[in-house]
């Protein structure tokens, strides 16, 4: 690692036209002034500078704190003199807080930026490899100036959300906004208003009441945040249209007689001033009306036996009124409502099948309806819904509906449909049964028949081997035996129930069942002749121990097939490595008996 020289030799003329204002770390935290915690981390390399007291390390250190990788930006960022130059990029004249000050051409030497006190006096904190930690404050006056300012990571109040008015401007209301959100709230701030762009004069307080001559101008604040340790920031609100003031309303009236479908009209009554346009709203049981902003309006069906009343609002410049409502409010009429077509029913009349009801045409939009369902022209009781399913009651028997529309406004009015052809048997609504559970010999495999969505129903199972029926086995759950080992099981699920036709499903067939098997294995190591000999066992649960060919595969190794004889046989294996060994035992099964593997693992001593 390299690390390159920070400041040579103090220099007098970078110190010309300055004021030392502390010296030493504690001197320095006795008098307020900080040194960022540099005290306890100057032994730490930033930017591969020497460590400790000097200039280049002491700067790098405070850019790392601000945020910068501790990476030295450029190559040529070494030598105090050289910093300028190689970030010419980011270096000019004007100073801010957290730039670096750099005497390059003037002396060698970089000092951290902690107050811009105006364009000619600032105060700077530094690490100086002859002396020690100072702040110090410099003006412009004389040869001490800095010969530039590197802005590698400035601290500015920065504007997060901009400031807002709150509410919406209004000739003769005071406001009170907010200052918005900065990286780091300011603790003081400076306020100008604007109104159309231009500064407001005399207006450079937070609070601020908007005065006639601002009237209908757009309205803004611009803020200036400042803080100790930071460049001040400034940020400006949205612009709001200033509101204009108040006039003193007239008595409005309604002239009508205030049936449905028969329009008012609204008289405005005497203003003061006159104004020079009108706006309308009228309202209903004194609840405004969407899009009744016109002099008529025409009262609706639903207005019905309630009040109806206007409100209006003047226009002049300068100037807002208040809405002014009539006193004397309207009730409105009922009007009449016919039926132009009859209802309808859709569908199939049938036990359990949904009968839908169409109400059929009037000659008044928008209506509500009531539906009763009728059977032989007799009311059904609780059949009032627009949808009705025949029960076994019904069956051989016409269906019906009567619909009542309403709508308020308007009388009630009812019409009946043309009745159905006679209802016939349903068709009960079944899932497909589904079989849970192990085929394997000995387990209880179950059948799910589903949910009975007809409650009066009944449900018969019989379950079937290949195919064919299992005498005696009628349960929702049947148990697996040696007739059952190579053959698929399904079940035929039938369900009955009044006035319904019979219905018969059956699951899907799962299996064949087979009975389990298992291997199990033991080993024997002869490490003098590098053998190993097994001792394999095949059990069958519920069967036999059956004759059969076994693998055993080495891992790593080949496979050696062998036999054995009712559930019994040895095997010995030559030429084994030395060291520990895994094999496995491998059974493929039958037609009724499952596969079966196990793994043993044995080690030839060396």
């Amino acid at each position: 690692m390299v690390f390159l020289v920070a400041l040579l030799t103090p220099v007098g003329a970078a110190r010309a036209s300055s004021t030392v204002l502390c010296s030493g770390y504690t001197s320095c935290a006795d008098k307020g002034y900080s040194n960022a915690g540099y005290s306890t981390h100057k032994s730490t390399s930033y930017w591969r500078m020497y460590t400790g007291t000097n200039c280049t390390n002491y700067v790098a250190y405070r850019l790392v704190s601000n945020g910068m990788p501790n990476v030295r930006p450029k190559s040529g960022v070494g030598n105090a003199q050289d910093w300028g130059f190689a970030m010419a990029s980011i270096t000019d004249s004007t100073p801010a807080v957290g730039s670096v000050a750099w005497w390059g051409r003037t002396g060698h030497h970089v000092a951290y930026v902690e107050k811009i006190v105006s364009p000619t006096e600032i105060w700077v904190s530094e690490s100086n490899w002859s002396g020690a930690f100072d702040w110090r404050k410099i003006t412009k006056s004389g040869s001490g100036w800095p010969d530039g300012f590197i802005h590698f990571s400035d601290r500015v109040l920065e504007n997060t959300t901009r400031p807002t008015i709150r509410s919406t401007p209004q000739v003769g209301v005071a406001l009170a906004p907010s200052v918005g959100k900065w990286t780091v709230m300011g603790n003081s701030y400076a306020y100008q208003w604007t109104a159309d762009g231009t500064s407001i004069s005399g207006a450079t307080t937070k609070s601020y009441t908007p005065t006639p001559s601002v009237a209908g101008k757009a309205l803004s604040l611009q803020v200036t945040a400042s803080r100790p340790g930071y460049s001040p920031g400034t940020a400006t609100s949205a612009s709001e249209e200033v509101e204009p003031g108040e006039l003193t309303p007239g008595v409005p009236t309604v002239d009508g007689t205030g049936r449905v479908d028969e329009p008012l009209i609204a008289r405005p009554g005497t203003w003061t001033p006159t104004p020079s346009t009108y706006s309308y709203q009228w309202s209903v049981a004194g609840s405004p009306v969407s899009g009744a902003a016109s002099p008529t309006f025409t009262p609706r069906p639903e207005d019905n036996g309630r009040a109806v009343t206007v409100a209006m609002t003047s226009a002049l410049a300068g100037y807002r009124s208040t809405a002014a409502t009539s006193p004397a409010p309207v009730t409105v009429l009922p009007g009449n409502v016919t039926s132009t077509a009859n209802p309808t029913i859709i569908g199939t009349p049938a036990v359990g099948a949904t009968l839908t009801a169409r109400p059929g045409s009037w000659s008044v939009s928008s209506l509500a309806y009531d539906y009763q369902w009728l059977v032989d022209g007799t009311a059904i009781a609780g059949a009032t819904g627009a949808t009705y399913k025949p029960t076994p009651a019904d069956r051989t028997r016409p269906v019906s509906v009567r619909v009542t529309a309403r709508r308020s406004g308007y009388l009630t009015t009812s019409a009946t449909s043309a009745p159905t052809a006679k209802t016939a048997y349903g068709t009960l609504p079944a899932s497909a049964p589904k079989i849970t559970g192990s085929t394997r010999l000995g387990s209880t495999p179950a059948v799910d028949v589903g949910t009975r969505k007809v409650p009066q129903s009944t449900v018969r199972v019989q379950w079937l081997r290949n195919g064919v029926a299992i005498s005696g086995a009628t349960a929702l759950k049947h148990k697996v035996t040696q007739s059952d080992l190579g053959k698929k099981l399904s079940a035929k699920v039938t369900w009955t129930a009044d006035g319904y036709t019979r219905r018969t499903l059956t699951s899907s067939a799962v299996g064949p069942a087979k009975a389990t098997a298992k291997i199990k294995a033991t080993a024997t190591a002869t490490p003098s002749s590098r053998t190993v000999r097994f001792v394999v066992r095949l059990p069958v649960t519920g069967l036999a121990d059956p004759s059969a060919s076994i693998a055993v595969t080495r891992r790593g190794g080949g496979t050696v097939k062998f036999s054995i004889s009712r559930g019994k046989g040895t095997v010995t294996l030559t030429k084994q490595p030395a060291g520990a060994s895994t094999y496995t035992f491998t059974y493929a099964g039958t037609s009724k008996i499952t596969s079966a593997k196990t793994t043993v693992k044995t080690t030839i001593k060396k």
